[in-house]
């Protein structure tokens, strides 16, 4: 049953996504179309659900994998940096995939409308996580997308399937990462506010204490939830950060690398030219080169794939 499932949503979304990226008439659904592999992208997930429906694909956060094929998805709770990249796609079986948008708060609406319901511990592990998608879920998503069948998608309708999307993947393996999400007092939620004020401040020196007075944790309490949760500690996560940042000046607003290190807070040059080659694989200007080598609207598509 799972796997005539799967194909029905194969089908709608092949469908309703003609083009690479489709955001379609539901406010919370975009889908995902590749015919070739693709090459690492570096960019940040956004808490989000994504199945993939046919092909593969890999993200790497820090040197941790999550690979997810046909009938799997992932949920992602924190925005978390990591290099994504389609390993299985062709024109004769494009690579496929769905993403769901919630809230916090969406989540938090269905737990309290869940009267008796228990949730599963989160032990250590990142705010990340694959798993295959079970025939329940499987339902709801072909429910959903028959929705974009309609001349005007009932925005009231998706809302009721979204809901019942979120309280089964509450209660299934990687529940625990959205529970942790609406509860305000949880690690996830610490941690949370500690990656909103690394956002907004990552072109300054990392201010440890203030991230900690964020979190509302003890110091050595922070680094483990921190680390456990992103697989990277704060100092890591501000270098991608900065890193992604750089980069898109350099493709898109043609900085030099120079300028693109010291607009996004690095105080040499060279420093910034060995961060950059660690993390993308090239230096600056040698990756701008083969950005350019592939032609910047591919590079948009892949970047536009990765990025939610």
């Amino acid at each position: 049953m799972a796997s005539e499932l799967c194909q029905t949503l194969q089908q709608a979304v092949s469908r309703h996504c003609v083009d690479k990226v489709t955001k379609t008439a539901l406010e919370s659904v975009t889908l995902y179309r590749a015919e070739s592999p693709t090459d690492p992208v570096l960019v940040v997930y956004e808490p989000r659900f994504y199945v993939v429906l046919q092909g593969q694909k890999t993200l790497l956060l820090n040197d941790q994998p999550f690979t997810y094929g046909e009938g799997e998805y992932l949920i992602s709770g924190l925005e978390l940096p990591v290099s994504g990249r389609i390993t299985r796609a062709s024109l004769q079986k494009p690579y496929l995939a769905l993403c769901l948008s919630f809230s916090p708060a969406e989540i938090d609406a269905v737990l309290q409308k869940s009267v008796g319901f228990v949730h599963k511990p989160m032990h250590s592990r990142p705010a990340m996580g694959v798993s295959e998608t079970s025939v329940v879920v499987m339902e709801a998503l072909v429910r959903l997308m028959a929705l974009l069948d309609d001349d005007e998608p009932s925005p009231f309708l998706a809302e009721l399937i979204k809901m019942e999307l979120l309280y089964r993947l509450l209660q299934e393996e990687q529940g625990p990462i959205l529970y942790g999400m609406a509860r305000e007092q949880s690690d996830v939620a610490r941690i949370t506010k500690a990656l909103d004020c690394l956002k907004e401040h990552f072109r300054e020196p990392c201010e440890i204490g203030a991230l900690v007075a964020q979190a509302g944790m003890g110091h050595s309490q922070f680094y483990k939830h921190f680390k456990m949760l992103t697989g990277m500690t704060p100092v890591q996560y501000r270098t991608r950060l900065r890193l992604q940042e750089a980069r898109r000046l350099m493709v898109w607003e043609g900085s030099k690398a120079a300028d693109a290190a010291f607009a996004v807070g690095y105080e040499s040059p060279s420093h910034f030219s060995r961060d950059y080659r660690k993390i993308f694989g090239r230096p600056p200007h040698a990756d701008l080169a083969f950005i350019c080598s592939i032609g910047v609207e591919r590079y948009s598509a892949l970047h536009e794939e990765v990025w939610r």
